[in-house]
């Protein structure tokens, strides 16, 4: 037995406590992170690690690429979802990719201690809070 009769009931349920930690201003993520570059369709290029930050302002990626440190932001008020896999290609786990106007990101965050499907859930949350859908 479980306290959800359907698996719809225990997704709602899991987005409303993510939306009270954004109500609350207590929604963050911070993780250590494995980076590969898909700019065409030649194939992956591992750009190695980096850190992302998931929080009130969106998202946040730094690293390292040609020897050169990057970061890349996306603003929570403009970025109304994000795609996630669950160990994607069984290559390093579950991933977010998350997009540029010339290359998709797919970023594998290290550990157990997190769920991808929480930065999804957030990010839809982060920009219906942000542009006053509730």
């Amino acid at each position: 037995n479980t306290e959800f009769a359907h698996i719809p009931d225990w997704y709602e349920w899991e987005r409303a406590q993510v939306r009270k930690q954004i109500d609350d201003g207590t929604y963050y993520f911070d993780k250590q992170v494995r980076i590969d570059s898909l700019p065409n369709a030649r194939g992956y290029i591992d750009l190695g690690k980096g850190r992302l930050i998931h929080n009130m302002e969106g998202f946040t990626l730094t690293g390292m690429s040609d020897g050169e440190e990057f970061m890349i932001e996306w603003p929570a008020n403009r970025l109304y979802s994000c795609h996630i896999e669950y160990d994607y290609l069984g290559k390093y786990g579950d991933c977010v990719d998350l997009n540029t106007m010339n290359d998709t990101l797919y970023i594998y965050p290290e550990g157990e201690d997190f769920a991808v499907t929480k930065l999804s859930l957030a990010t839809e949350e982060l920009y219906k809070k942000l542009n006053d859908m509730d």
